[in-house]
């Protein structure tokens, strides 16, 4: 089909929940602006890579790599762009959650669900008008987490559930340290998953690497569910 990713900027919305209420503010119309503000970058981005040479990356673009890419050394590759994603990424859904009444997505997740409906209603209705694969993306976020918790202090401090750790969660991951099962954090992690057609994961921690059926059965029933599932294993 085509697809692939050609970005992601991610949002920080713990941030934005933060400043919309040392602000007043309505917390949508601060999420709008920034949902604007990476609107607006990826166009640009996007109208760059457009009038990029075929030559610019051979395997891809001339040597069939991509869908089409076939392309004459001196042709512009911005033909080739409308199957491949611009996306909003998410982290720190947890820590949104957190922010707003002091619960976890493990013990509620309403709001969180909440403002990705609303993020989803925004990039399918800017897709028609722009004419770009708009996509929400669950940021794997190996770095991104320990910076967004020092931008976070820095303007707002230390808010226990949110900044009291050195890092952030993953896109709309349960946080690692919670004490439930493999099976809750599917079940967890599943009102989330058709919210983020950019890419994404479900994984689980298996503290017990010797049992190899246990970690098939979960996988069996990760993708059941249709998830794409990982596994991390704590040896």
């Amino acid at each position: 089909e085509g697809r692939c990713n050609l970005g992601a900027i991610s949002l920080h919305l713990p941030m934005i929940l933060a400043k919309a209420r040392q602000e007043n503010m309505d917390f949508y119309e601060v999420l709008d602006y920034y949902l604007e503000m990476i609107r607006n970058l990826h166009k640009r981005t996007y109208a760059f890579i457009a009038e990029k040479p075929a030559s610019t990356n051979p395997l891809a673009f001339m040597q069939g790599g991509l869908l089409g890419g076939t392309l004459k050394a001196d042709e512009k590759i911005g033909k080739l762009l409308p199957p491949m994603t611009m996306s909003f990424g998410i982290t720190a859904l947890n820590e949104l959650q957190e922010l707003y009444n002091g619960k976890s997505l493990v013990e509620d997740g309403e709001f969180a669900l909440e403002v990705m409906q609303y993020i989803n209603d925004y990039v399918n209705r800017i897709k028609k008008e722009d004419n770009i694969l708009w996509a929400v993306y669950g940021t794997p976020a190996e770095s991104l987490c320990g910076l967004q918790v020092e931008q976070f202090r820095k303007k707002y401090g230390i808010v226990k559930g949110v900044s009291d750790r050195e890092y952030v969660s993953n896109s709309f991951h349960c946080g690692v340290w919670e004490d439930i099962t493999p099976i809750q954090k599917q079940d967890l992690e599943d009102r989330f998953w058709n919210m983020f057609n950019g890419g994404k994961i479900q994984y689980c921690r298996y503290p017990v690497s010797y049992n190899h059926e246990a970690q098939k059965t979960l996988v069996r029933r990760g993708m059941q569910k249709g998830f794409y599932e990982g596994c991390n294993l704590a040896l």
